[in-house]
């Protein structure tokens, strides 16, 4: 693959220096995306890629060795003084004295190491990419091009908190460009804050396609894999996501219509007791698996009759891009903002209302019987799913990066 950077810095001598900034890495989503981009643009597009983490969570971090080796990870707080207690908060181990010691005492420190880990790693860089909005407060005074990504609907986010939409306001003026992964997400931000108008631009989640289908051929070392199921990718968390509408959709499925797939679940979070105990009571335990957190779902995804998606609110599933790109039957709710616009306003996969459980086991069922169907929606997906291939999206990554100057420089050729 050619090099947009080697092209346009022939005059330099040296790539464009970007500093992707993070507050922790381990296994979510907006973590995957980041995975993508920093390793793309550093092994494909031949940048200057640093990221920096705030704090450094160990073997707790799935994803880093899937890292670039061309990519430098810098951690602003390592020491086990200012981490131990961080890391007990993740895995919920922390006691109310401990949380009271780490407020108190190791959050002030550990904001100040960040504030001087980034300041000294501004200088020598050339952009920096805040890639979860949460490093604002300290990029007020630094004098280089600065950019935000912003993975969730703001209408869902920050609605009935005015507290913290007044934070992301103050937050905005730290940044000359604010990426949302939506046309709908662009759209309320705009909307919400009129005096940032044009900060606002829209970038899809992208995907490297070709990875995407070699790590999706890993061999999985399970009976389960070869049954038929429906399958399901997301955190165990109700507050966003509605694996309870799925279930009591599931439920329909198994006792109206006698479907024999089952329901695989990958994820974890701290609703997985309250999930389980719902799939008991409806009847239909012995057929919802939970499968826990997988570091490679994409076999799964593969090898499953239909994917299925079920939230109250998004901002660009990636799971669902990677089921897309795999050419796979899809189902989901149609919540803001992001599935819509994944599956074409419902040309790529069937979208139902959130919450609506009915709804959802009847656009299953329909799916599992219509070949047609089937048949149409896979062939929308072949077109379709070029937007979400990294390479569709290379030159509006440069431009984001370089801003004004790259009309000037390409003019200069």
């Amino acid at each position: 693959m050619q090099s947009f950077q080697s092209k346009e810095t022939k005059s330099d001598e040296r790539p464009l220096r970007l500093l992707f900034l993070l507050s922790r890495f381990l296994d979510g989503g907006i973590d995957t995306v980041l995975l993508e981009y920093v390793n793309h643009l550093a092994d494909h597009l031949h940048y200057d890629v640093t990221l920096g983490i705030a704090i450094c969570y160990g073997d707790l971090e799935v994803y880093r060795p899937k890292l670039s080796p061309r990519v430098k990870v810098v951690y602003f707080n390592q020491s086990p003084f200012l981490t131990r207690i961080a890391r007990q908060r993740i895995e919920k181990k922390a006691s109310f004295f401990a949380k009271s010691i780490d407020e108190t005492l190791c959050v002030p420190l550990r904001r100040l190491a960040t504030q001087r880990g980034i300041c000294k790693l501004s200088q020598q860089t050339d952009v920096i990419i805040d890639f979860d909005c949460c490093a604002y407060a300290f990029l007020h005074h630094i004098r280089k091009r600065k950019i935000a990504f912003f993975h969730f609907s703001f209408n869902e986010v920050l609605k009935n908190n005015p507290k913290r939409m007044n934070r992301i306001r103050k937050g905005l003026t730290a940044y000359d460009k604010v990426v949302t992964i939506s046309k709908a997400m662009c759209e309320e931000g705009r909307e919400m804050f009129p005096q940032f108008k044009e900060k606002f631009i829209l970038l899809y989640n992208a995907k490297d396609e070709q990875l995407l289908a070699k790590y999706a051929k890993e061999p999985i070392d399970s009976p389960l894999i070869h049954q038929p199921y429906l399958l399901a990718v997301e955190r165990l968390e109700e507050s966003q996501k509605d694996l309870s509408t799925l279930i009591r959709a599931y439920s329909l499925l198994v006792h109206e219509h006698h479907i024999s797939e089952g329901l695989y679940i990958i994820g974890k979070g701290k609703d997985e007791t309250q999930l389980k105990q719902l799939a008991k009571t409806l009847q239909v335990a012995d057929k919802v698996v939970f499968l826990g957190f997988q570091a490679n779902p994409l076999p799964w995804i593969l090898h499953c009759k239909i994917f299925v998606h079920s939230a109250k609110f998004e901002g660009l599933p990636t799971v669902l891009i990677e089921a897309l790109l795999l050419d796979k039957l899809i189902v989901a709710t149609d919540c803001p903002t992001g599935p819509s616009e994944i599956l074409d306003h419902g040309r790529c996969g069937l979208l139902t209302p959130v919450g609506n459980a009915p709804a959802f086991a009847a656009a299953i069922h329909q799916l599992l019987l219509d070949n047609d169907l089937q048949k149409q929606l896979l062939s929308a997906v072949k077109e379709h799913k070029k937007v979400f291939n990294l390479n569709h999206i290379d030159h509006q990554l440069h431009a984001l990066f370089l801003g004004e100057t790259m009309h000037e420089m390409i003019q200069k050729k």
